[in-house]
């Protein structure tokens, strides 16, 4: 039989109930597992990317499974509880219910929201799409849907626990075929005189109460966690406003960077960072700028916190870059080049920065870039030192807009 009837489940339902079983029982362990794995050298890294994404395009297939169970399930009849008489126990297993039916969805969905607010990092295999419409790429949004789908994972996992052992009641102690009706090709004993069933809207007002809860903890988490994670003001304001000659405008200015990951561009900036600049186009040789960067402030889309650990940028040892030049070269009308030295990770390097000036109104606007190269100054040398999981070439990119200074 195929559809549901008041005694027993369909093979329809019973096969979308037994294929989300396993693929939760998959997924869970497979995402404790993944988040512990080393990323100490290429072959790690690697093998992580696989994992990722063998938990990303399977938490798709569950959320696509599960999407067609809880559609099939409302235009089937539900069996009666064997146990109905018991309004507790009944109360229990049906709120239970709802909340598997709930959590089911919202993990698979809330994982993909992270994936796709974010770039790089573990691509879900075909058939499935990368991104979701109408997600924009935004680490806030990223740091919702993520903790998002832990909190939903752990509601999950503690729903199936209660889900299993009320199973296993009912086979052990209770010893009737409610399990039975559930597994393709056991023919169950009902009893002729089912009660009706209790609460038919009040259960699924107690798991809306449960997701509340869970909404509320992610609402508190986000900010505390947001709260938390302010860099280290290093640079502070007065240093901010100690410009000498031009005056930079941090809310209409950015320091950015891109670099490769996995052959997708992956871009972040530094949030707090300064710039003394005194710069005259018509006095190139008493022209000089200072920049100094608080490599703490980076965000690197998802990848912050590697990108700022030891074997890469080192914010602990080194919290502070720098780049100073006192020599501009102008190639045409507007546009020029600082050539300069910039200090990374304990090291110095020449670098040169070509940028575009543009003045009105004695107000100034920089656009300018340039590529550094990470093993110059030992980033990443270790483990990634091919680039082929990550690029050997980071592209720095500058946007200011400065208001001159008159004494």
């Amino acid at each position: 039989m195929l559809i549901n009837t008041r005694e027993r489940y369909g093979l329809i339902a019973q096969l979308f109930h037994w294929l989300t079983a396993c693929l939760i029982l998959i997924l869970i362990p497979l995402g404790l597992f993944m988040v512990q794995l080393p990323i100490n050298s290429t072959e790690e890294i690697g093998d992580k990317f696989w994992f990722y994404s063998l938990h990303k395009t399977l938490g798709i297939a569950l959320f696509a499974v599960a999407g067609l169970r809880v559609i099939w399930a409302i235009f089937q009849p539900h069996p009666v509880l064997l146990n109905g008489e018991s309004k507790l126990e009944s109360l229990a297993a049906q709120t239970i219910h709802w909340t598997l039916y709930g959590s089911i969805i919202l993990m698979p969905l809330t994982g993909w929201i992270h994936h796709s607010a974010l770039e790089g990092f573990a691509p879900i295999w075909w058939p499935f799409a990368q991104d979701l419409p109408f997600i924009p790429k935004s680490l806030l949004l990223a740091s919702i849907s993520g903790t998002a789908h832990t909190f939903t994972a752990i509601l999950l996992g503690i729903s199936v626990v209660l889900h299993v052992g009320g199973a296993s009641k009912h086979a052990v102690i209770d010893r009737d075929s409610t399990l039975a009706r559930m597994v393709p090709c056991m023919v169950p004993t009902i009893p002729a005189d089912l009660p009706k069933p209790h609460f038919r809207w009040l259960t699924v007002f107690l798991s809306g109460i449960l997701f509340a809860f869970l909404g509320t903890a992610i609402g508190i988490n986000t900010v505390v966690d947001g709260s938390g994670s302010e860099p280290n003001q290093i640079i502070t304001e007065n240093a901010r406003n100690s410009e000498n000659g031009w005056m930079v405008n941090h809310d209409k200015s950015t320091l950015a960077i891109e670099i490769v990951q996995s052959g997708t561009q992956v871009s972040g900036s530094f949030s707090n960072w300064n710039a003394k600049i005194n710069f005259d186009a018509e006095n190139l040789g008493g022209s000089y700028v200072v920049v100094d960067v608080d490599i703490s402030s980076l965000t690197l889309d998802g990848i912050s916190q590697q990108a700022l650990s030891s074997n890469f940028l080192n914010a602990v040892s080194f919290p502070l870059s720098n780049f100073t030049s006192d020599e501009f070269i102008e190639n045409e009308k507007g546009n020029y080049v600082a050539q300069g030295q910039l200090t990374l990770v304990g090291q110095t390097k020449p670098l040169s920065l070509p940028f575009s000036l543009k003045i009105e109104n004695d107000r100034a606007f920089v656009r300018g870039q340039t590529v550094v190269q990470r093993l110059e100054f030992d980033i990443g040398k270790k483990g990634y030192s091919e680039g082929d999981q990550i690029g050997l070439e980071v592209l720095v990119k500058v946007k200011i807009e400065a208001e001159k200074i008159f004494r």
